[in-house]
């Protein structure tokens, strides 16, 4: 079992914060993100493993640990990375971008409609129109805090399935162990029903 600090999960979780703050660099050229993320991460890596030398001198870990970061969590990142890089690429998908102008026009149109609405309908409720009107605004901000606040949540999920899996590898040993005990214990009773069976026969 590694250190706590060698945990699977706890490695992804600083390779994630490396990794986010270089992403907006590759911003609309996936093919770039996508070896730059490499990159990182194998370096990331490979300084883990001199200091694995060092740590924990002979066992396999640094071997799992490679194979698991840059093999399981690497893809994963690397297609959220880049789809989100996509979205916030385009302004989170908000009408051109949210610029002033858009900003403005909308804020306009969501007047124009709650006053029309008001006027006839003449329904209380309608009042309630005039003040999602005001938030209209800040509706690029809203969307980008949403998109941002889901990919933290699918990264937060990543993090979650490397946890899982070093718990399997944590587990995995002892599991090992008594299914090789309990083969060994079933080859040996064979043998010796065998040998029982031999010593009945005949010679």
């Amino acid at each position: 079992m590694p250190p706590p600090s060698y945990r699977l999960d706890t490695v992804c979780a600083n390779l994630i914060e490396r990794l986010e703050g270089a992403r907006p660099t590759w911003i609309g050229d996936a093919a770039a993100a996508e070896a730059g993320f490499r990159r990182i991460a194998e370096e990331q890596v490979e300084a883990l493993q001199a200091e694995h030398e060092e740590l924990l001198a002979g066992s396999p870990w640094g071997t799992t640990l490679r194979r698991e970061v840059l093999e399981t969590f690497l893809p994963r990142y690397t297609r959220l990375a880049v789809d989100h890089n996509q979205d916030e690429g385009a302004g989170y998908h908000a009408w051109r971008r949210g610029d002033p102008v858009a900003r403005a026009l909308a804020t306009l149109a969501a007047f124009f409609l709650a006053a029309g609405l008001y006027r006839y309908t003449h329904h209380p409720l309608a009042l309630a129109v005039f003040a999602l009107a005001l938030l209209v605004p800040f509706v690029p901000e809203i969307r980008r805090s949403w998109y941002r606040r889901r990919y933290r949540g699918l990264l937060q999920e990543v993090v979650d399935d490397m946890a899982r899996i070093q718990d399997s590898l944590d587990e995995a040993p002892p599991r090992a162990l008594s299914a090789s005990m309990a083969s060994a214990e079933r080859s040996s009773s064979a043998a010796r029903d065998a040998a029982r069976t031999r010593e009945g026969q005949p010679g």
